[in-house]
């Protein structure tokens, strides 16, 4: 069924939105903002939460939002997706109903019920440089131990294949807001919000222990076993370098971070829902009962590495 939309000329109905309370100069920060359909200049600092709930930063007094209906999130340098948080109605990215997080770029359009907001990021760096390191930046670059966890939906594209959108809308976003408060209510932070899942991180040196890690972990692992969306995780811990003003913005760099994307390929391979590295079960092993799974090579990395299964 097609979606009814004014007319030409008829304007879409301003929301009635009471935002938390940002410094106006907080777009010359990040170089991004969105726009109500009057205007009216909304700046992004960290994440920017939509619904009905008063805990939102933008509450949307609406019966067909959802209490956590979408979210903007900052994640690298410049770098800014849109989530939907598992809502009924779902949320629309230039007139489409998104089906997994999408990066935004300047003048999308995004839809939540009547409402519309423009995001507004002219200064945006191209896909093709975002990984390039300016002068700016190198001193602003720092190195601390982490705990790094990647969260990955088993067979994704066969899954959006056989569901309606609307649905596959709804299973994904409830659940990323699900793990996603499960990693904040156990000290982690996701970093990015990928296509078909998530990467979060534990500071080791800011307060983070491998209690909250085995914690949040076997919280993750019990969601594994209620859900109807399978998905795999996998544990690493190691030295980051870390460039970014707050743990909402950091860019987590460096070989470690890339080893822990490349487990989730050997975890994959080898039909494995738990993976854990030989630094992550050593630091841990006395929290999370695991078990040995030999020595396997991974993609992009001389030589072979041992894991371990939980």
């Amino acid at each position: 069924m097609s979606r009814r939309r004014p007319g030409p000329g008829i304007p879409l109905p301003v929301p009635r939105l009471f935002a938390t309370v940002r410094p106006m100069g907080a777009e010359a920060k990040t170089g991004a903002w969105l726009e109500t359909v009057d205007g009216q200049p909304m700046p992004i600092a960290g994440s920017c939460s939509f619904g009905r709930a008063n805990t939102n930063s933008v509450v949307v007094n609406d019966d067909k939002i959802s209490r956590r209906h979408a979210m903007v999130h900052a994640q690298g340098e410049g770098e800014f997706w849109i989530i939907d948080l598992g809502s009924a109605n779902g949320t629309y990215l230039n007139g489409r109903r998104m089906t997994a997080p999408c990066r935004l770029s300047d003048g999308d359009r995004i839809e939540l019920g009547a409402h519309r907001f423009t995001f507004r990021q002219p200064q945006a760096m191209p896909n093709d440089q975002a990984d390039l390191t300016t002068e700016r930046t190198i001193h602003d670059v720092k190195s601390m131990t982490c705990w790094l966890l990647v969260a990955d939906i088993e067979q994704y594209t066969q899954f959006i294949q056989k569901m309606p959108a609307d649905e596959v809308s709804r299973m994904t976003g409830r659940w990323l807001a699900d793990c996603k408060q499960l990693v904040e209510d156990h000290q982690g932070a996701i970093n990015k919000f990928l296509g078909d899942g998530f990467f979060a991180y534990w500071p080791a040196n800011e307060g983070a222990s491998a209690a909250h890690v085995s914690r949040a972990f076997t919280a993750l692992a019990a969601r594994q076993a209620q859900a109807a969306l399978r998905f795999r995780l996998v544990l690493h811990y190691g030295k980051v370098f870390v460039g970014g003003a707050s743990i909402n913005e950091e860019s987590l760099m460096g070989p470690e971070v890339n080893f822990t994307f490349r487990i989730e390929k050997v975890a994959s391979r080898l039909g494995a829902p738990r993976l854990l590295s030989a630094a992550a079960q050593a630091e841990i092993k006395s929290l999370l009962p695991t078990r040995e799974l030999g020595r396997h090579p991974v993609p992009s990395f001389d030589g072979e590495f041992l894991f371990y299964v939980a």
